[in-house]
Order: structure tokens, then C-alpha cells, then sequence
């Protein structure tokens, strides 16, 4: 992008727009009176902005199509509260690359690179040390591939190196939670889930631009491509342990944690039930994340329409008083503990249970192409 472009997240009502942005959609509406105007949306590595373009619509449109480059020109405004541009002129800009507008990680490439080796360095098992390694050291088709892709098409990490950004913060809290039960999780088991429990998203989503599904992604999802993938591996994996790779294909199938989300099973082990709610307290810390930074004027983020509320962005809750000390590292052999069970006196009374909706039997088949939005996330 030219250093003449302004970016897209620092633009306020009342500036002049000059640069090229990348064209994410477009289309035509009419006026009550009748004349053609645009509506589109450009983005950029920063973020996104609304346009509307009210002179020559149709003219200056009809040329263009999303995933282009485009140079637009025009003035920042805000109407019911959002910001968006009024454009002026827009046209083509064969000189720039539409790669080089996709939003990135906010974390270095080379430090993720360091959490993805690391993390695989936690797995010391041979078996599934060697399973790991197939996919991202043998691999180099599938490692570049992963390295570039995002994890969602736009609900979380939905940017260049968001699958290596999301996975990296999986495994370390795959890790963490290990330590904390010694007795009822497989440490490595789960942190070698976390690892391969995305896989099919690098054959699920394209990076366009813009971000959006291959066939494979709309037609099987991530679940089922993930799933083959592992299986294509074991196939030329001497002797691999039939138990071990029925866990960890659980894993995969069940990670997003029900039927409507799409998951053919449940979690029905320790570790893929830890592995689902790991993988969505990531994703919806990212969308926390997204909204802050995203947030206008004021102490409320617009209305997020998975997390179904608006969120607070206003003053921290210690922001502006004195800091504590930091709190001391747990001791090693209290980290690896497991929490100690509360005495029968001191337990907190059970509330009470609510009657709950019967479950399909297990030999139904979920409806893996009809469930929401998060199913394909």
C-alpha cells in the first residue's frame, strides 16, 4: 500500500480520503427518487470502513469487483453514529497488490513461529511426536499453508497468521490446564489436540482476497477435512496405536462442543471436553479483542452480534491507581497440583437441576450443513 493511503483505523469524520484500499464488497441500490447509488466496503491491514458512492454508481462500479484494489478519493463522515466515507471517485489501481491489504497478526510472525515450535517441543511422546511432525516439519506444502491461513472467515483471528496465532494460544492453555489436573488429563494427548485440532481450516478457507470458503470449506467444513487429513497421515504411519488415534480423531470431530455448532459428537473425554472449552474461550477473547479496537468514542463497543452484547471499553478497572506488587509464580509443585476436592461441610449446596430437553439418540445423524454461524466459524 502507498504511504500516501491513510489508514483505514485512524480516519475520522471530517478528513479528506486519498489512497488505494482494498475493495471488499459493492453493490448497487436506488434512491427513493429513483437514481442508483453504491454502497461498498473497503479494507485494509488496520481495518475496514462503509462507503457510499451517490454520483456515477453504476459508472464507476461496473468495472470493479471485490477482492480488487482500488484508488478512492473522498471525505470521512459519520451517520448515526458510524463512520464512513462519501466517495468522489473510485477506480482500479492495477499497481498494488491485494495481498499486501489483508489484515495480519498483531503478533510478529517470528514470535509465533517460536510458540508453534515450542509448543511442539511439549510433546516428547513418540507416537504423537511423530504425527505432530508429519503435519508441520515433513510438511512443507501443509506448514507454509497453515503458517499464512486464518481461522475464521470473520468471527475471530480472521486475518493473515490467524490459524498459527490461534493454535499457538491453544496449545499454551492446553498446557497450563494440564498442570492444574495431573490426575484426569493427558498432558500431552492435549496439547497434541490443541495442535492439529484446526488443521482442516487450511483447506476450509482461502485468503482471496477477501477471506472467504473454498467448496471443500462449504460443502465438508474444517470437522470432516481435519479429520481426513489426520487419517491420510496415519495411513503411512507404521503401527501407529489404534486406541491413541481414535482420541485424537474425538478430538477433532468434537472441539466445537455440540450438534448446532457442528460437531457430529460431543466431548466424551477429559480431554477433547477441556480441548472445546480452551478453543472458545480463545476465539471469544479474540472477538473481545476485535471489539475493542474497533470501538469509537465513548465507554460501549457496537453490538456484537456472536457475542450478543455490547462490551465496555472505557477506563480499566485499576486504570489511573497505584500498582501492586505482581503476584508471586505459583510454586512448581503447587502448579502441577491438582486442586484439593472441598471438605462435605464445606461444599456450597447443589442448586437445583433444571429439566432439560431430551437428546438425540447417538445413532442420529446431526445436520452438519444447517447449523449456525459458529459451525462455520
Amino acid at each position: 500500500m502507498s504511504q500516501a493511503s491513510p489508514e483505514l483505523a485512524s480516519l475520522q469524520p471530517g478528513q479528506e480520503l486519498d489512497g488505494s484500499y482494498l475493495l471488499l464488497r459493492s453493490s448497487l441500490g436506488t434512491t427513493k427518487n429513483g437514481k442508483p447509488y453504491g454502497t461498498l466496503r473497503l479494507g485494509d491491514r488496520t481495518g475496514e470502513l462503509e462507503g457510499r458512492l451517490w454520483d456515477q454508481a453504476e459508472e464507476l462500479l461496473a468495472p470493479l469487483a471485490p477482492g480488487m484494489v482500488v484508488r478512492a478519493t473522498g471525505r470521512v463522515d459519520s451517520y448515526q453514529g458510524r463512520t464512513q466515507a462519501v466517495l468522489q471517485s473510485l477506480e482500479a489501481d492495477p499497481l498494488a497488490e491485494a495481498a499486501a491489504f489483508l489484515p495480519a497478526s498483531p503478533v510478529p510472525l517470528a514470535e509465533l513461529k517460536d510458540g508453534l515450535a515450542q509448543a511442539l517441543s511439549w510433546v516428547s511422546q513418540p507416537d504423537l511426536k511423530q504425527v505432530l511432525q508429519a503435519f508441520f516439519v515433513e510438511d512443507r506444502e501443509f506448514a507454509a499453508a497453515f503458517e499464512r491461513a486464518p481461522a475464521a472467515k470473520g468471527a475471530h483471528h480472521a486475518y493473515v497468521h490467524g490459524l498459527l496465532e490461534h493454535t499457538v494460544s491453544t496449545a499454551r492453555s492446553a498446557k497450563a490446564l494440564a498442570g492444574l489436573y495431573p490426575g484426569d488429563l493427558e498432558p500431552q494427548v492435549l496439547i497434541a489436540g490443541a495442535l492439529l485440532h484446526d488443521i482442516g481450516k487450511v483447506k476450509e478457507l482461502t485468503l482471496g482476497p477477501p477471506i472467504g470458503y473454498t467448496d471443500q470449506g462449504r460443502l465438508e467444513g474444517h470437522l470432516v477435512l481435519g479429520l481426513r487429513m489426520l487419517e491420510d497421515k496415519l495411513a503411512v504411519i507404521k503401527d501407529f496405536p489404534a486406541n491413541l488415534a481414535e482420541h485424537l480423531r474425538h478430538m477433532i470431530i468434537s472441539h466445537h462442543g455440540a450438534y448446532e455448532f457442528g460437531s457430529p459428537r460431543k466431548p466424551k473425554t477429559a480431554e477433547a471436553l477441556v480441548l472445546n472449552f480452551i478453543d472458545d474461550l480463545d476465539a471469544k477473547m479474540a472477538m473481545a479483542a476485535a471489539a475493542r479496537r474497533s470501538a469509537g468514542p465513548g465507554h460501549w463497543s457496537e453490538y456484537h452480534r456472536l457475542l450478543e452484547r455490547f462490551l465496555y471499553v472505557g477506563p480499566g478497572p485499576l486504570e489511573g491507581l497505584e500498582p501492586g506488587e505482581e503476584l508471586p509464580p505459583m510454586p512448581e509443585a503447587q502448579a502441577e497440583a491438582a486442586p484439593q476436592e472441598p471438605e462435605a461441610s464445606e461444599a456450597a449446596p447443589r442448586p437445583a437441576k433444571r429439566k432439560k430437553r431430551p437428546e438425540p439418540p447417538e445413532d442420529q445423524v446431526p445436520d452438519l450443513f444447517g447449523g449456525s454461524g459458529q459451525g462455520e466459524g
